[in-house]
């Protein structure tokens, strides 16, 4: 039997000063009472209860002028900040670079720019800093506006100050370009692209563009497998119950198995039986689900791609 794990011990850098925390908006005072445009209802908004809605954001903002470029043996590019809080920052041809217009472009010296990281990935401790960005954004002198955010269901942000009304001709995509539906920013780190606000409570804009941040649960559930998993009699087993669930199944434990479902699908697996129930239909494992760690049921690779092919 063999087993693949991954264990990362990391350590993250003192964040520079140039980074941007997004905490409520100062402007609305406690008890304040503030009418929509439309006439429709009185809020009163506490702004101790609107701080306490803002999630601790994944993604920081790093702002900067670009004072050097260099090209490094690895192949990767290497630019530095200058001032009272230097930093460094890496990127690549897999890099997202945009002007706030949403369009590619090419770094160069000199540009401002605002950098947005992912603050879960393990850095160096080291000073001055070094990031490597998911996305950069060129400012251009030209009326556009760059937001990192989330959005509930109504499409209304975790600080309640901005909803977003988003169409078919909104460009939705993800780090790697791939188009996603409109569904998919719900509860997802963000950058959205706009020019104008209408200004009402909330504001509204309607963006360009939204690059979603966050993986998907799919990608989410392939990086659970990667580094947790079995080999048995040549069959890759992974965890039950960590891959339905981050794929939205709900998971039911039963004596010696368990139940997956979500909506009317439904899959009751038996631990030491490679026949399992799909709905009212039979199937067969290649091997059979085991109890592989406390707690923890192990099935054939084969029963991740069924659920994200029932997706």
């Amino acid at each position: 039997m063999k087993k693949t794990r991954l264990s990362v011990l990391a350590t993250t850098a003192l964040l520079a000063s140039s980074i941007i925390v997004p905490t409520a908006s100062a402007q609305y005072l406690e008890g304040q009472e503030i009418k929509d445009t439309e006439g429709l209802e009185y809020r009163t908004l506490i702004a101790k209860d609107i701080e306490e809605s803002v999630e601790n954001q994944k993604f920081i903002q790093i702002n900067g002028k670009i004072n050097k470029i260099t090209k490094e043996t690895s192949g990767n590019y290497y630019g530095t900040v200058d001032g009272d809080n230097p930093f460094g920052f890496y990127f690549d041809e897999s890099t997202v670079i945009l002007n706030n217009h949403g369009e590619k472009v090419t770094l160069e010296e000199g540009m401002q720019f605002s950098a947005y990281v992912d603050s879960s990935k393990p850095m160096m401790m080291i000073y001055p800093p070094r990031y490597s960005p998911e996305v950069i954004i060129a400012h251009t002198s030209e009326v556009g506006t760059v937001q990192l955010d989330q959005f509930d269901e109504n499409y209304l942000n975790k600080k309640q100050d901005l909803v977003i009304n988003v169409s078919k001709d909104t460009n939705i995509i993800n780090l790697s370009g791939e188009e996603l539906s409109e569904t998919d920013i719900i509860n997802k780190n963000v950058i959205i692209f706009y020019e104008y606000l209408l200004k009402s409570y909330p504001a509204q804009t309607g963006p360009s563009k939204i690059i979603v941040l966050d993986p998907s649960n799919e990608e989410l559930a392939y990086n659970i497998v990667e580094h947790d998993h079995y080999v048995i009699n040549g069959v890759k087993m992974i965890p039950l119950r960590l891959i339905s669930e981050q794929l939205g199944y709900k998971v039911e434990t039963i004596e010696n198995g368990a139940i997956i479902s979500k909506g009317a699908l439904s899959y009751t697996i038996i631990r030491g039986e490679k026949q399992y129930g799909n709905n009212k239909s039979l199937k067969y494992f290649p091997e059979e689900p085991v109890l592989l760690e406390y707690g923890k049921t192990y099935v054939p690779y084969e029963f991740l791609e069924l659920l994200i092919g029932e997706k």
